[in-house]
């Protein structure tokens, strides 16, 4: 796949040590461009905090992460969290929270206002929004919002999108909707790396998967995921809630 051929993101030996504790151990890792990662693994094995230190919210205790863009420009990187954060108090309408992806302040007048409003009203259109341009946020329902705040990420044009567990509480519909588009980025070069405990929604449209508990227990294509793999990231979150044997596991993807 050409899309993947040139390396976009380089992890070496990454540690984050948070409060005494260590969060992230010895990552190593590297996306392309244009290639969907899904991350998986446990509550608490660091998926966020990885996400995070990406990002450049938080600094690695040790270890190198490298970003790499054309003619040595620093990668502009769109984020889209679980919880909107949005005040219920505070009803901004969806053409509202889409412009407010735009970097700097917002244009009021000129050329520059049209094109901020022609871009949102374009991403509104490639979610499926442009109905409820006027809607309040807090109306949509959850699957509308989660591609709501998919819109913003990009009004910037991202290289890069970080999601973390964007699809949380969305029915299946929902899920498989925010996925295509994803994969629809992804096939236009934008890299993709999307934090999901539904691992069989994630292996049917990630390219990679990287399976990660504090340390990465696996990296590699989707669809060569194995049920050991998973079992063995996850053992510890089911020893927490005392399931001694291996559980019948579904099957990782959906047929």
């Amino acid at each position: 796949m050409s899309a993947h051929e040139t390396s976009l993101l380089t992890v070496e030996k990454l540690s984050l040590d948070l409060s005494g504790r260590r969060i992230l151990g010895d990552i190593n890792l590297s996306v392309a461009r244009g290639e969907f990662l899904g991350l998986i693994g446990p509550n608490g094995g660091g998926k966020t905090s990885l996400l995070r230190v990406l990002l450049g919210v938080i600094p690695a205790t040790a270890g190198r992460i490298v970003w790499s863009a054309a003619h040595g420009t620093t990668p502009h990187l769109g984020y889209v969290p679980q919880r909107s954060g949005m005040d219920r108090n505070y009803p901004l309408s969806s053409r509202e929270i889409v412009r407010q992806g735009r970097s700097g302040a917002w244009p009021l007048f000129g050329a520059a206002a049209r094109q901020t409003a022609r871009r949102a009203d374009e991403l509104l259109e490639r979610v499926g929004l442009t109905a409820h341009a006027s809607t309040p946020f807090v109306y949509l329902s959850g699957g509308q919002q989660r591609r709501l705040l998919l819109a913003r990420s990009l009004m910037d044009s991202p290289t890069a999108l970080l999601l973390d567990e964007p699809t949380a509480g969305v029915d299946t519909e929902g899920q498989q909707q925010f996925c295509a588009l994803l994969r629809e980025l992804s096939a236009q070069g934008i890299a993709i790396i999307l934090v999901s405990h539904d691992i069989p929604l994630i292996t049917q449209h990630a390219h990679r998967i990287a399976c990660l508990a504090v340390t990465l227990h696996w990296h590699g294509a989707a669809d060569a995921l194995q049920q050991d793999t998973v079992f063995h990231a996850y053992r510890c979150e089911l020893e927490r809630y005392q399931v001694s044997d291996r559980p019948p596991v579904a099957h990782l993807h959906h047929h």
